[in-house]
């Protein structure tokens, strides 16, 4: 490679980032350095501002960013070109106007590796030869050892990741159906079960996992395959599976498919009318929608005349979707075709009875013959329909009353209907509810509108477009057909301007065609109570409602409520995906909104977004109430909220927090600045569920805007519950330095105003010293525990018994009064009831024995603990039981149990994002093989552990890891320390 004389350099992406040259690995330096590297050599050959790697690198950049850039870029130049002469240009990373460009040789990069191999596998099983596309799939796949730019931070490396692992799943789904067409059903349905599992929304999954089990002569297990995915897709998306799953489905019942009949042939008519319209050139997407209206209208006539619904808001192309799709059946329909836009979203419906004196003429029907009357009109044209196969699309109608005297008799015609109302009584024979395109089908229409060449160019900026407009197809048609007609245009300007909400909506609009129309016309058609409905759902920035949330932001009983939104759902303005749930549409959202700020008073809007924080508030309550019970922080002074949410299960509290917590944490974000005190309160009632699943990654950025914003106002009480929430989700995720200033500050503020406040932040100022100080660490320990059990609160105690044990464990020795405690925090748990502080309390009680050297009475200690976490529950927890009985088997010679522990404590670090007990796992991984006698893969796993460490700035917790590396020996006690 130039600038390298004759030396080769390789790059691989495929797992960690790794650079070598002449087979001698190079390191890329510090992990941002290496982020920077990750975005020159995915993107190489092409040219990367500078100000794209600072986006690639941070959210929130720091002071100076170009100047760190450039730094890091003179470091990689010169470890890909050592030796390079001051007077040589750089051959390998050039400068650029504005930035800079990698220059890679054919072969050099694993991804482009794996996808030579991918395309040729494609080749092999076009032409035939599935056994050696299998082969090669398998070849592919074996270059991808782990996740994709594991280890690389930034926004880039996060988006990169997620596509390049939605490819890696391609490839597998595409490596499994060749197993199945190979006769290999058995070995993929094992494999396939897991999967679906994992990806449960992938429907190619689903459908080669029923496959393989049919095939094998397992129906019973494959229908019930099938009947898993249709719960799920109807749970999670309000979806019925698509039309390839459930053929195969009613294949498996029948045992063979249906043979499908052709027409009838049927004479034409010399002045058969053929209204229909153009279909647009460049209709992209909905493939199953435009099949399932295909198949509807091929069939022969039947005892019931066809009908076809399309439904969905503006803009959904619901239209463009009926003349696209019934283009390939019009010769079914030789006696005609008539068409008809029927205006109902426009506020000035389309007359029926003048509609039937248009068709009637169409048909041939001279004007003196035409009656009057509408009933009489709708019985001639029945009669002049009857047996003919005639095809009649009703546009954009309004409602029953316009549609119902348009219907045909006979059984031998067909009727296609388009409306954003959902004509709920309307007999149909297929009805497809539009909603937005997915993000491919998006892509390729925006892809076609602009050309390929400009989005290869800039596909990030083009991603950003496609999020800005929601998926909704006029949107993509109206920024794609500006940049169509404006090449000179970067698509980096166009998304900074869609990136501004309150002006996005005046950038959707080419010519006279607006998306804020389409929206205007549903909303002029709406009474004064149903405008201000839409106006104050738009408030929040979730806009996904259940019947309880919307009451409490319209303020006003469920039944009025659930009106109000059917109202909505009829005009095209609400989607409503399952039972008493509805989604406002981001852009329709947006229009609502602006409305809101020009309509309504401020005191209004504000008590709007006050009443649903409040109903999260009494909610985040009662899950802390379940998940710990007997913490009297929960007993805070809380709103009264009539019917308030109860939970009954842990189960049922995480169900609603997986549900919830996103639109929580936005309604916080929103609230911050203007109901401080109950957001603030509203983040520590969090506390417990974010514990619980360990999503603490998500709330550091709430936490500080509430922090900071509770500091702005000068109240010290909410300032206090935000730092210390903020602190401990630092702590939690190894931002150990952050944290101690922020859980210092809860600290001095809760001191003398919030009593539970000030001993939990004793407790996680105690977790903070316990690997540098671990005497003070159990004198704040205790200290916290004294406070709780003065204060009756079990829960607290038994938390702060349980570090303080932790504490010991980190320092020298386990003496007879730590026993004791950790006796005591098993017993409070266990009176409490609390399953899952008696899972830690067992896992700690676990370590305390092991130190003391009871091996077998630890291990039944660690397993108790994985009894009472239950699989899927508090990944983290589980890891660590896993890593500690790695660790008691490493040390009681069973090895191969140890290999296996370790393995599953390092998937589920990984599953919950807990860096450092990664690098527990990792380091229990090293010292089971090790004891394996095999010290190069032990040397491995110690290594990485050693990267996580100084990654995430645990340099005390590295010291025994360096001492492993040194003497090439596991640690006798086992652990290294403990999350």
């Amino acid at each position: 490679m130039g600038g390298t004389g004759t030396s080769r350099l390789h790059f691989a992406v495929l797992g960690r980032l790794r650079a070598s040259r002449d087979g001698r690995e190079l390191d890329l330096g510090s992990p941002q350095q290496r982020a920077v590297a990750s975005v020159l050599i995915l993107r190489h050959g092409r040219a990367v501002s500078r100000d794209d790697l600072v986006s690639a690198l941070w959210d929130a950049p720091p002071r100076r960013p170009e100047t760190v850039v450039r730094t890091y870029v003179w470091r990689l130049r010169h470890l890909l070109e050592p030796g390079h002469a001051p007077d040589e240009p750089w051959r390998v990373l050039r400068s650029v106007p504005g930035g800079y460009s990698l220059r890679l040789s054919e072969g050099t990069l694993d991804w482009e590796l794996f996808e030579q191999q991918v395309a040729e596998a494609r080749i092999r099983g076009a032409a035939g030869d599935t056994a050696g596309a299998r082969h090669l799939f398998d070849t592919a796949l074996a270059m991808w050892p782990e996740p994709a730019l594991t280890g690389i931070p930034g926004p880039f490396a996060e988006a990169e990741r997620s596509r390049l692992e939605e490819r890696r799943l391609d490839v597998v789904e595409a490596r499994l159906e060749a197993m199945v067409d190979l006769g290999e059903c058995a070995d993929a349905a094992t494999e396939l079960t897991s999967l679906a599992e994992i990806h449960p929304l992938r429907e190619g999954l689903h459908y080669l996992l029923m496959q393989a089990l049919h095939r094998t002569g397992r129906q019973g297990e494959a229908l019930a395959a099938y009947r898993r995915a249709h719960r799920l897709l109807a749970r999670e998306l309000g979806i019925e599976p698509n039309a390839r799953l459930q053929q195969l489905h009613a294949d498996i019942l029948d045992r063979t498919a249906p043979s499908v009949r052709q027409p009838e042939v049927v004479s034409r008519q010399e002045r058969a009318p053929r209204q229909i319209p153009y279909a647009v050139a460049d209709f992209t997407g909905r493939a199953e929608e435009t099949e399932r209206i295909r198949h509807t209208l091929s069939q022969p006539p039947a005892q019931a005349l066809p009908i076809v619904l399309v439904t969905g808001m503006g803009g959904a192309g619901k239209t463009s979707l009926v003349m696209h799709s019934v283009q390939s059946v019009l010769a079914a329909y030789p006696d005609g075709q008539l068409y008809v836009d029927l205006r109902g979203a426009d506020g000035t419906p389309a007359d029926p009875g003048t509609v039937l004196a248009s068709f009637l003429r169409a048909l041939g029907e001279r004007d003196s013959y035409i009656p009057t009357e509408l009933d009489e009109r709708a019985a001639l044209y029945r009669s002049r329909l009857a047996q003919q196969r005639v095809l009649i699309v009703l546009d954009n109608a309004a409602d029953m009353d316009q549609v119902t005297p348009l219907l045909p008799g006979a059984p031998t015609c067909a009727v296609v209907v388009t409306s954003r109302s959902g004509l709920a009584t309307l007999p149909v024979s297929l009805r497809i509810v539009l909603g937005a395109l997915p993000s491919a089908e998006a892509l390729r229409l925006f892809t076609r509108l602009i050309g390929a060449a400009r989005v290869e160019a800039e596909p990030r900026t083009a991603h950003r477009i496609l999020t800005a407009c929601g998926g909704l197809p006029l949107a993509v048609r109206i920024i794609g057909s500006r940049l169509a007609a404006r090449p000179e245009w970067s698509l980096a300007d166009l998304a900074e301007r869609l990136a501004d909400e309150q002006h996005r909506l005046s950038e959707l609009t080419v010519d006279t065609v607006t998306v804020e129309s389409s929206f205007a016309l549903g909303y002029g058609q709406l009474d004064d109570l149903t405008r201000q409905t839409l106006r104050l759902l738009a408030l929040p920035a979730h806009g996904v409602y259940d019947l309880r949330t919307a009451s409490a932001v319209l303020d006003m009983p469920a039944k009025t409520a659930k009106t109000l939104l059917e109202r909505l759902v009829g005009v095209g303005l609400l989607e409503s995906p399952a039972l008493e749930r509805y989604r406002c549409h981001d852009l329709v959202r947006l229009f609502a909104r602006r409305l809101a700020l020009e309509t309504d008073p401020q005191q209004l809007r504000h008590a709007a977004l006050g009443r649903l924080l409040d109903l999260y508030l009494v909610a985040a309550a009662e899950s802390y109430r379940v998940i710990r019970p007997g913490h009297t922080v929960a007993q805070t002074a809380l709103p009264v909220v009539p019917g308030g949410t109860r939970f009954d299960s842990v189960n049922e509290v995480l169900a609603w927090s997986a549900s919830s917590l996103d639109d929580i944490l936005m309604l916080l974000t929103q609230t911050a600045a203007t109901h401080t005190d109950r957001a603030a309160t509203l983040l520590l009632m969090l506390d417990a569920v974010l514990m619980h699943a360990h999503l603490w990654h998500q709330v550091i950025p709430v936490a500080t805007l509430v922090a900071d914003a509770a500091a702005h106002a000068h109240d010290r009480r909410s300032e206090g519950r935000a730092r210390y929430i903020l602190g401990g989700a630092l702590a939690e995720v190894g931002r150990l330095s952050e944290a101690e200033k922020h859980v210092a500050r809860a600290l001095e503020l809760s001191r003398q105003r919030d009593g539970d406040v000030y001993a939990m932040s004793l407790n996680a100022q105690g977790f903070l010293d316990e690997s540098f100080d671990p005497d003070r660490a159990v004198l704040l320990h205790r200290q916290a525990a004294d406070l709780a059990r003065q204060a009756g609160n079990l829960s607290l105690e038994g938390m702060a018994l349980g570090n303080l044990v932790q504490a010991r464990l980190r320092g020298e020795g386990i003496d007879e009064l730590t026993v004791a405690e950790s006796q005591r925090q098993v017993e409070l748990f266990r009176r409490l009831g609390d399953r899952s502080g008696q899972a830690i309390a067992h896992y700690r009680h676990g370590q305390v024995l092991a130190r003391r050297g009871s091996g077998s009475e630890a291990i039944a200690a660690y397993q108790h603990a994985l009894e009472l976490v239950g699989e899927g529950e508090q990944d983290f927890v589980r890891a660590a039981c896993h890593v500690r009985l790695s660790e008691a088997y490493t040390l009681t010679h069973q090895r191969e149990e140890a290999v296996q522990h370790a393995e599953v404590g390092l998937l589920l670090a990984r599953a919950s994002r807990h860096q450092l007990m990664e690098a527990l796992a990792q380091c229990a991984l090293g010292d089971a093989v090790s004891a394996m006698d095999r010290p190069r893969d032990a040397r491995g796993h110690w290594r990485t552990a050693l990267e996580i460490l100084h990654h995430i700035g645990a340099q005390s917790q590295a010291g025994s890891v360096e001492a492993r590396l040194t003497s090439g020996m596991p640690d006798a006690r086992g652990a290294v320390s403990d999350p």
